[in-house]
């Protein structure tokens, strides 16, 4: 579903600053209905990775693809989901979920028919007609995600979609999360700075290097699924953890990146 070939991504200088190079080399392929988690240093470009298979930017050098076509703009195929939900604060839950098939131009009973099944999936029914500031941060996260999905893309690109929700409702999430893919089987690429979040919920976990980003582990997560949370807590979970901490620790060795990733870190083996 997503190929990357040999992707460089250089920003330019301006005003006299150096250019900054934020990928280097990057391949990658991510398969029809795969979940793959990515994982780096702050600055690596996770992020603009994401943002160059939307369209929001284009390589320097290299090509994307998605299902065999090259990437060269947004499209419905596509949909982002960021760290804050970004929800429009004039319009009600059920109108912020049914926003993206307005624009497609989707309405009457079809659009109330999608619009209400997403509410059901997302366990939201009793929330249609509230604004976004009455909801919890976790709750503001399921219309988002409702309203990325609701449009049926057939990829997903997660951007720390639970790094600003507090210990017990990311792990509400990250359930939710799990159980919500196997319902709808979407390919899932999906930036974290949590190596459990990464593990937990990936078929793959890819590690990036500090910047300029480079793909630097492309590990096979060895557990079936369904999982549940308390996998995190087996040694065979411990042991996968270990090698990714293996190839991420040398990436953290500045003190401007440990920060950032205690709580990934977090009660790993030394």
């Amino acid at each position: 579903m997503i190929a990357i070939h040999d992707v460089h991504m250089v920003y330019p200088g301006s005003r006299g600053r150096h250019a900054v190079p934020a990928l280097q080399g990057v391949d990658l392929r991510v398969d029809e209905g795969e979940f793959v988690s990515v994982v780096g240093p702050s600055g690596c470009g996770k992020s603009t990775l994401l943002h160059l298979l939307a369209g929001f930017e284009f390589p320097t050098e290299g090509r994307i693809e998605i299902d065999g076509q090259l990437v060269q703009r947004p499209g419905a195929d596509r949909a982002v989901v960021f760290q804050q939900a970004a929800l429009y604060p004039w319009m009600t839950v059920a109108e912020n979920i049914g926003f993206g098939l307005r624009i497609h131009g989707l309405r009457g009973a079809e659009y109330e028919r999608r619009v209400r099944d997403y509410l059901g999936i997302m366990g939201l029914e009793a929330f249609a007609k509230h604004a976004p500031y009455e909801l919890s941060g976790g709750m503001r996260q399921r219309v988002a995600i409702a309203r990325a999905l609701i449009t049926q893309p057939e990829t997903m690109l997660m951007d720390e979609p639970f790094g600003a929700l507090d210990a017990q409702t990311r792990n509400e999430m990250q359930r939710f999360l799990l159980r919500l893919w196997r319902t709808l089987r979407p390919t899932v690429l999906f930036v974290t700075h949590d190596v459990d979040e990464a593990i937990l919920l990936g078929d793959r976990v890819v590690v990036m290097t500090a910047r300029p980003g480079r793909v630097a582990l492309n590990l096979a997560v060895p557990f079936e699924r369904p999982r549940e949370w308390d996998l995190v807590l087996t040694p065979e979970f411990v042991g996968v953890k270990r090698q990714v901490l293996g190839v991420l620790r040398p990436q953290l060795e500045s003190a401007e990146h440990l920060e950032e990733f205690m709580a990934g870190i977090k009660g790993a083996p030394e």
